[in-house]
């Protein structure tokens, strides 16, 4: 009788949703009030799992989230997803990079032996789309630099399409020549979410937010060890960390551009000698770019060797370091007076019989001295907040 009490509660909810496109939160309050009453109390474990899926099918987020494939090559790890591009739409996989402004797709005017062969990527064709459109400065030319290279092109406009919603004449760069390993990565071209002057690739989640009617245009990152993850457009899901969001209001904005580079108070090693506990501090007052198409953590070189001396040393003293990782040395970023703390499950890549750690010294086009990367990104659920000038973060659910 209790369960068909609460039964027309789930129907207005569901009413409201579908026809008033209301944007609702998966709250706790409205899971346990709305949902469990149809399973049972008090709740279970499984309860808890079932009700915050029925809660996301009310909310639509599915229709929000863009789900993220994952690569490693050669001490590279990638996530990337799929936009599409012109009319009618070519597919491509792009990753989403908050270290970076602008967006560019592998293009058939691309004619140099560096660039990648049809047969090894897709390649946008601007002679077949019916929404292409000339740069405003048609003879306007750009090289765009990354850590893992450079890619040389021209301007142009189309259409991009996300999750089946169109943004019309947006810019991005078609190359023409490229040098560096990008050229082998296995995504099909970058869209830069990091805000500068004369770049558009940011506003794509503002206007794709606007026009599925959210009011919120914050997108949030949830990257796994192995399997891919997701990003998420318009919101950030409660059921993908733990506890609650810390915020970091600090990020670095002016007037005119914004980049995902926040303080860094304290950057530390822990490490456990005859049943005692040692913790070095290796730098103080820093900044870091958080940045999602970024592998590893970099940093200084010296402060990165010294972190790494202390790995590698103990690495070398255990007979097997896979089944050992949990003796290796915390790493502690202090951000906004929170330890976010990377175990040596956390920041180890086993690849094959190579035991790789996951940081390096800095190599992207940064003023920060640190970049926290997918190593990073990984056990940290990441939210990203335009409007507020702040990025989030938690622990994620899967560590």
């Amino acid at each position: 009788m209790m369960k068909l009490l609460y039964l027309p509660a789930i129907l207005v909810i569901f009413y409201i949703k579908t026809y008033h496109a209301v944007h609702l939160t998966c709250t706790p309050e409205l899971e346990y009030f709305g949902i469990f009453p149809l399973i049972r109390f008090p709740p279970t474990t499984q309860d808890w799992t079932y009700s915050k899926s029925l809660c996301a099918f009310f909310n639509g987020s599915s229709r929000f989230i863009i789900p993220l494939k994952y690569s490693y090559y050669k001490n590279k790890i990638e996530y990337y997803g799929a936009i599409s591009i012109g009319t009618p739409p070519t597919q491509m996989n792009v990753q989403f990079d908050t270290g970076s402004s602008s967006l560019w797709v592998h293009s058939t005017r691309c004619d140099s032996p560096a660039c990648p062969s049809t047969q090894n990527r897709t390649r946008y064709d601007h002679h077949s789309s019916e929404t292409y459109q000339k740069y405003e400065k048609e003879d306007e030319s750009s090289t765009l630099w990354y850590g893992s290279g450079s890619v040389d092109g021209f301007w142009s406009r189309d259409t991009i399409s996300i999750r089946g919603y169109k943004m019309n004449n947006e810019r991005f760069l078609e190359p023409t020549d490229m040098s560096g390993p990008i050229v082998s990565r296995a995504y099909d071209g970058i869209i830069g979410l990091n805000y500068k002057p004369q770049t558009d690739s940011i506003n794509i989640i503002s206007k794709y937010c606007e026009q599925r009617g959210v009011n919120d245009t914050t997108f949030s990152f949830y990257l796994t060890k192995n399997n891919g993850g997701e990003l998420l457009l318009c919101g950030s899901y409660v059921y993908r960390y733990r506890r609650k969001l810390k915020y970091v209001n600090e990020v670095e904005k002016s007037s005119t551009s914004l980049s995902w580079t926040i303080p860094v108070e304290k950057v530390s090693i822990t490490s456990d000698y005859a049943d005692k506990r040692y913790t070095e501090i290796i730098a103080t007052n820093n900044t870091a770019l958080v940045a999602t198409g970024s592998s590893f953590i970099h940093g200084p070189e010296e402060h990165v060797n010294a972190i790494k001396r202390s790995i590698e040393s103990i690495l070398s003293m255990i007979p097997d370091p896979r089944a050992n990782l949990h003796k290796l040395p915390n790493i502690t970023f202090t951000i906004g007076g929170e330890d976010y703390v990377l175990t040596g499950q956390d920041y180890i890549i086993i690849d094959h019989d190579d035991v790789i750690v996951g940081l390096d010294e800095t190599n992207t086009p940064s003023t920060s001295e640190w970049v926290l990367g997918a190593v990073f990104l990984r056990k940290y659920y990441s939210v990203f907040d335009m409007k507020n000038h702040r990025i989030g973060f938690a622990e994620s659910i899967h560590n």
